[in-house]
């Protein structure tokens, strides 16, 4: 081979490694964005919820803004992962498509089902502050377990890990009770949020 064949072949080669590297970048999930979105609605919306629950609150503001602003922020970050996840398996053919859109499906289906046995455990308790704890816990609870099976399909331990630090977060709060449950649900699950999606962005260049 003389050097122009090797010359060719070396450029080609860069070109292919070019291709590849924005095919991953226009299918990937982001996880700064991901993280991101999940610890802002944790750490804003229970920590609102946090500054106005109990009978002298840091935070007077009306009974059901806490409780709308976290709805609000929870379902956005919910479908907005759902989107991203399904919009990243765009353009790219066989198992890999089919896993990215069940997963965002995923997501959708289960906070569905999520607020319909919510709304129905209150309604048969009869029992309106008991919102307060079900509402906090549960959303964990499901936003734990379903990185847990985001990280078994990809293969991602820092990502079961944050399921895992979700799930460890909300057991201890639940059981610590209130306004604990959303102190330790805003400041340790939404901080560790936080802190990976930061960890993300410091880590690799924006996309």
């Amino acid at each position: 081979m003389d050097e122009d064949q090797r010359f060719d072949a070396a450029e080609q080669l860069a070109l292919i490694e070019r291709q590849q590297e924005a095919v991953v970048r226009a299918v990937a999930v982001d996880p700064r964005l991901l993280h991101g979105a999940w610890g802002v609605a944790w750490l804003v919306g229970l920590g609102l919820a946090a500054l106005a629950h109990g009978d002298d609150p840091v935070l007077r503001v009306p009974p059901s803004v806490p409780a709308v602003v976290l709805g609000v922020l929870i379902t956005a970050a919910g479908v907005l992962t759902a989107v991203h996840s399904v919009r990243a398996s765009r353009g790219i053919s066989g198992p890999s498509t089919v896993t990215g859109v069940l997963y965002g499906w995923a997501w959708v289906l289960s906070f569905a089902a999520l607020s319909a046995v919510n709304s129905a455990v209150l309604r048969a308790s009869g029992d309106p502050a008991l919102a307060d704890v079900l509402w906090p816990a549960t959303s964990g609870l499901l936003v734990g377990v379903v990185y847990l099976f985001g990280a078994a399909i990809w293969r991602e331990p820092l990502q079961f890990g944050v399921g895992a630090w979700v799930l460890l977060t909300t057991s201890v709060g639940a059981f610590l009770g209130l306004p604990a449950l959303l102190w330790v649900m805003a400041l340790g699950g939404g901080g560790g949020f936080l802190a990976v999606a930061a960890w993300f962005a410091l880590r690799r260049r924006p996309v």
